[in-house]
């Protein structure tokens, strides 16, 4: 009995001294922004426009970044269009900002870029893009 007693006193010590320090909140933060850049990588793959705009802020550079991939697509009549993220790392976060370095293979080309992240309503989406290089297939 002694030791059940301890075992839940420890456990709440333990719980109080990482939301104090803050550890818990920036891994889950950090889980949310994966997801998000995971599913805007998945929404542009399957062509869900709407969809990869939903995990952008409105009217910024991510969100007109996929309107300008909807276009070409659109415009040039695209049968075959592929986008993935296949690295996420160097997640930083600031607050409600945050940034993470990317490499993408898509249609177009290849590229790895940093993108940053900004909390609205305690979701994180996507708000810029920042080409680092670019790589176009031949």
């Amino acid at each position: 009995m002694k030791r059940k007693y301890f075992l839940v006193v420890l456990f709440l010590i333990l719980a109080i001294f990482l939301s104090g320090c803050g550890m818990v909140t920036p891994a889950i933060d950090k889980i949310k922004i994966k997801a998000t850049i995971q599913n805007y990588a998945f929404a542009l793959n399957n062509q869900d426009w709407d969809r990869a705009k939903s995990y952008c802020v409105y009217s910024s550079d991510a969100y007109f970044m996929v309107e300008t991939y909807e276009f070409y697509v659109n415009y040039y009549n695209v049968e075959s269009f592929a986008f993935k993220i296949d690295e996420i790392r160097d997640i930083e976060i600031n607050g409600n900002y945050a940034q993470a370095y990317i490499h993408t293979v898509a249609t177009i080309g290849s590229w790895n870029e940093y993108i940053g992240l900004q909390k609205v309503n305690n979701i994180w989406k996507i708000y810029f893009n920042s080409l680092i290089i670019f790589r176009i297939k031949v």
